[in-house]
Parts: structure tokens; C-alpha cells; sequence
């Protein structure tokens, strides 16, 4: 596998000196600062572009599925799929913004960067306050002791962890929902506290006046349908980030860049490029290609995990599990 060229802006920028008197950065890298720096440089019209594009493409997906509920029948339904699917993968898309906000990255502004992030959290049901203490303990500890990502701080069973990513696989994400906030408030300050009670009231008022207010063909088919979704992408963009490698607390060994596509990047806000995110996590998600196309040969050098798609995990990981065969960075342990 052959990471991407580096594109004509990276390719003017990427130094020129010999290796050996090149800068370092994270982990041993090589890589000139300036480009560093301009990576973590961030420009704020990115996000509200990007946001209303989601809500557009949600809107428009949503409204169609409403449409064909109430005015088709029999295999006509069958339209509902790609409905579904286009406004899961715009609503998910939203809430990845929650994940810049944990970083700090949405808004100079604190205060508002965490309002930003707690309001693309609530359509899928998340608490912001709650993922940010868990995803930066996760940082800090990554594949170790305090990393609550690492399934196996939970369990040293091997059939019992191999069952747990399984139900992660399956139904991870209405667990998710409701462990982040118990296990974070156990984790978390009184202030990380007070923000996850705060948030927890507004989720459950806004479920409420959902419920009692939003008539059901909408909540049904604008909301229900394309959660089940992002059920799904949800849980596998979780588990191809760190599931199953031979060295989960090493940043490079133990985290996974998946390569995707120019429609899986757009949709994920380059989220793919996880590794990237782990060795610059204050870089912003739109500056994460530039990370890649820099770095990517030293990386794949260095035996860094890359995949090609979420698929391909997917399919390695049924085969590690169940059959017992190393695929693809998916490493039976």
C-alpha cells in the first residue's frame, strides 16, 4: 500500500534539506514547523460552511423521507434507504463537530467553541461535556491503563473483550449514549460535572418536546430511520481507529489511518486520518490531509497501520475474530 502523493501546495512547502538535518516533530517524525504551524493555524469559516452543508443535505434527505412514508407504498418504500443514508451521513457529519470542540478548535472562544460542540451533540443524542473528559483521558492514555477506549482495562479475557467489540460493532452506540455521561461524571471535575448534568437536562427536555410535539411521521423517518444509521457509522468509525493492533499504546503502531475515499473524507470531516489527529490533536479537521501527504512515507516506514476503507476493517475484523487470521492491521492477540 502506497500512501498518497502530496498535492502541489504540500509539494511546494514539504523541505528540502537533507533527513538528517531536518527538524523533528511528533514521535521522531520528520517534518518542517512551518508546516506544523500553518496546520494548526485555523480558519473558522470552515466549520459554518461545512455545518450548512450537513444541515442542507440532512434537510433535504429528511423532508424526501417524509415525503415517500406518506405518499408511497409497498416496494416504493424501498426509497426510503438512500434517504435514510444521506441524511445519517449528514447528521453524523454534525456531530463530528463535537470532536473539534473537545480539541478546542471550532470557535477562539471558549465559552462558545463548548456551546458550538454541546449543540451538534444533542441530534444524536451525546453529551459534550461527558465525551470531552473520556476523548482526553483517551489522548493521554492511549492503548494503556486509564484509556477508556481500551476495552481490555475492563477485561483480561480474550473471548470476553473479543464479545465486548463485537456488541460495540453491533449496539455499541445506545450504550455509548448512556455509559459516556456515568463514566465521566465518575471521571470527571465538579465543573466537568455541573456540564453533564446541564447538558443531560437539556437532552432530556428536548427528547421530551420531541416526542410530545413533533408529529410522528417526522420523528419517525426524519430522526429514528437515519439514527439506526448512524448507529452503524457511529461504531465503525470507533473501532477502525484502534481495535486490534499489535501495539495499542504506541501512537503509531496503535492507531489507524483509514485512506477512504473523496465521499467517506467529506462526510468523516477527514477523521480518517486518525493517526495524523493523535500525533497533532490540535490540528484542525481540514488541515488533517496536509498532516498526510507529509507524513504519510515516514509513516508507512515506519509500519503505521494504514487501511484502505471502512469496509476493508470491517471485513478484517470479522476475519481476525472469527476465522483467526491476521488481515490488514487487524492482529489476533
Amino acid at each position: 500500500m502506497t500512501a498518497p502523493s502530496p498535492d502541489s501546495d504540500l509539494a511546494a512547502s514539504t523541505p528540502t534539506t537533507p533527513p538528517s538535518t531536518r527538524p523533528t516533530g511528533a514521535a521522531g517524525l520528520v517534518i518542517d514547523p512551518t508546516l506544523v504551524a500553518q496546520a494548526h493555524v485555523a480558519d473558522h469559516s470552515q466549520f459554518p460552511i461545512r455545518a450548512a452543508l450537513f444541515l442542507g443535505l440532512y434537510a433535504s434527505a429528511a423532508a424526501g423521507a417524509v415525503w415517500v412514508a406518506a405518499n408511497l407504498s409497498g416496494w416504493a418504500l424501498v426509497s426510503l434507504a438512500p434517504l435514510y443514508l444521506v441524511a445519517a451521513c449528514a447528521l453524523h457529519g454534525v456531530s463530528l463537530f463535537t470532536h473539534e470542540a473537545v480539541h478546542g478548535v471550532l470557535s477562539p472562544n471558549t465559552a462558545l467553541n463548548h456551546l458550538l460542540g454541546a449543540v451538534c451533540a444533542l441530534p444524536v443524542l451525546q453529551n459534550f461535556a461527558a465525551y470531552r473528559v473520556l476523548h482526553l483521558r483517551h489522548h493521554a492514555h492511549l492503548g494503556a491503563s486509564g484509556d477508556p477506549d481500551h476495552f481490555e482495562n475492563y477485561s483480561a479475557r480474550r473471548w470476553l473483550v473479543y464479545a465486548m467489540h463485537w456488541g460495540r460493532l453491533l449496539l455499541g452506540y445506545p450504550a455509548y449514549i448512556v455509559a459516556i455521561p456515568l463514566l465521566a461524571f465518575r471521571a470527571g471535575s465538579w465543573g466537568d460535572r455541573a456540564a453533564i448534568v446541564a447538558e443531560s437536562s437539556a437532552l432530556a427536555l428536548a427528547v421530551t418536546a420531541a416526542v410530545l410535539y413533533v408529529p410522528s411521521v417526522w420523528l419517525w423517518h426524519a430522526w429514528v430511520g437515519p439514527m439506526v444509521i448512524i448507529n452503524t457509522l457511529v461504531n465503525i468509525r470507533g473501532m477502525s481507529q484502534h481495535t486490534l493492533l499489535a501495539e495499542e499504546s504506541d501512537v503509531i503502531h496503535g492507531t489507524r489511518t483509514i485512506l477512504g475515499n473523496p465521499v467517506s473524507r467529506f462526510f468523516m470531516c477527514n477523521e480518517n486520518f486518525h493517526l495524523e489527529h493523535h500525533l497533532y490533536p490540535g490540528v484542525p479537521w481540514y488541515n488533517l490531509p496536509r498532516l498526510h501527504a507529509a507524513l504519510g512515507p515516514q509513516l508507512l516506514e515506519r509500519g503505521a497501520p494504514f487501511i484502505n476503507g471502512y469496509v476493508s476493517f470491517v471485513a478484517a475484523f470479522i476475519a481476525v475474530t472469527l476465522f483467526g487470521k491476521t488481515r490488514n492491521t487487524v492482529t489476533l492477540r
